[in-house]
């Protein structure tokens, strides 16, 4: 187990709090696949009340509770069954790394290799292409068989990118 969900944003967005993760990781929260768009440090609810010198006490006496969280930010992709995610996860409820082979088995279903959710990931990302970059990677190392394929999305998805960037 990574984390557990601390906060929803949407239906297609959530929070979890976790221990080890990284911003691309890609993640199963009960059947939604989803991916780890930014990690940031939270601040304990206490530490709004405290001042400077109650703060350095705190830290000093008890270290891991004046550390707080780390939370992960989390854009859902699809359903196990590549469905379109139209609810979103419990609070509480487990987040876990996805394995190659579950992830290779969630994109070749009836035997085809699909990525319905591409079109959604790459306008909610439009100004940042590193998160569909690290998936179609993950991908590639995963369905090696399909990695021309992807190479051909990435390198027109970033082409697009660079057009659009006005040089000054």
């Amino acid at each position: 187990m990574l984390g557990r969900v601390i906060r929803v944003l949407s239906h297609s967005e959530f929070e979890a709090e976790v221990e080890d993760i990284s911003v691309g990781d890609i993640v199963i929260c009960g059947d939604i696949l989803a991916i780890v768009a930014s990690v940031y440090q939270e601040e304990p609810e206490y530490a709004k009340y405290l001042g400077d010198l109650d703060r350095e006490d705190i830290r000093r006496f008890m270290p891991d509770i004046s550390e707080g969280k780390k939370v992960a930010r989390c854009i859902s992709l699809c359903k196990i069954n590549l469905d379109e995610p139209r609810t979103a996860p419990k609070i509480g409820e487990e987040i876990k790394p996805v394995s190659d082979e579950l992830l290779r088995k969630i994109h070749y279903s009836n035997g085809e290799f699909r990525i319905p959710y591409l079109i959604p990931l790459i306008d909610r990302c439009r100004k940042d292409v590193s998160l569909i970059r690290s998936l179609l990677l993950r991908l590639m190392d995963v369905i090696p068989e399909e990695k021309e394929l992807l190479e051909i999305i990435l390198a027109e998805i970033e082409y697009s990118r660079m057009r659009g960037v006005e040089l000054k």
